[in-house]
C-alpha cells in the first residue's frame, strides 16, 4: 500500500482534483499544495499510531542484553508503546518494572515482547497492512477536519472510521443450524 495512493483517495473524496492532477503529472508540489499534502501525510501517521495503540497492535519480540538489569528502550528497533512481557532465554516469564525510557529486570539476557509504534511515513513511502485503504482514508479525513476545527464534519468521519475498524476486528461466529429430518 502506498502513502501516495491513500492521500490521492483522500483528495478525491474532498474534491481536490487539481492537487491529484499535479501529483499524477509528476509535478513538484509547492506552496499551499505541498503544505496540504504534508498535512495529510502527518494525519496518516497519527492514524497509524492510533490503530497500533488502540485497535490492532504492532507486536514485536526482541532479544537484548540488559546492562546491570536495565534495558533502555532506545536499544530496541522500534519505539515502545507498551511492554507486554519479559522472558529469559529459556522462555521463563520474568518480573520487570517499566519506567519512562527503560525497564529493569533481574536477568542479563532477556526476550522482550512489546507493542511498537509504526515507523513515520513520507509521501513516497510504501507500507504493508491488513487494514483496507478505505479505513486509513476515513481516519486521515477525520484528523484533518479536527485540526481545521470542522468538528461536525470530523464526527461523521470519526463514526465511519471507528465502525469500519470495529467491523474489521469483530470475529464472525459460526452459525449452526439445527438438524432436520427428511421424511
Amino acid at each position: 500500500m502506498s502513502v501516495k495512493n491513500i492521500i490521492q483517495k483522500v483528495l478525491k473524496l474532498l474534491g481536490k482534483d487539481e492537487i491529484i492532477a499535479s501529483m499524477n503529472a509528476g509535478d513538484v508540489l509547492v506552496g499551499d499544495m505541498a503544505v496540504e499534502v504534508d498535512g495529510y501525510v502527518e494525519c496518516l501517521n497519527i492514524v497509524r499510531n492510533e490503530i497500533a495503540s488502540e485497535f490492532i497492535p504492532n507486536v514485536k519480540v526482541e532479544r537484548v542484553k540488559a546492562n546491570n538489569g536495565r534495558v533502555d528502550f532506545s536499544s530496541l528497533s522500534s519505539e515502545v508503546i507498551e511492554i507486554l512481557s519479559v522472558k529469559d532465554l529459556f522462555g521463563n516469564t520474568l518480573t520487570f518494572d517499566v519506567f519512562d525510557s527503560y525497564l529493569t529486570t533481574s536477568n542479563l539476557a532477556v526476550e522482550i515482547k512489546y507493542n511498537a509504534s509504526p515507523e513515520e511515513l513520507s509521501l513516497k513511502s510504501d507500507f504493508s497492512s491488513t487494514i483496507p485503504a478505505r479505513i486509513f482514508v476515513y481516519g486521515v479525513i477525520r484528523e484533518s477536519f479536527f485540526s481545521q476545527g470542522l468538528y461536525e464534519d470530523a464526527i461523521v468521519y470519526e463514526e465511519r472510521f471507528k465502525n469500519a475498524l470495529q467491523s474489521l476486528a469483530r470475529k464472525k461466529s459460526e452459525t449452526v443450524l439445527p438438524r432436520r429430518r427428511w421424511e
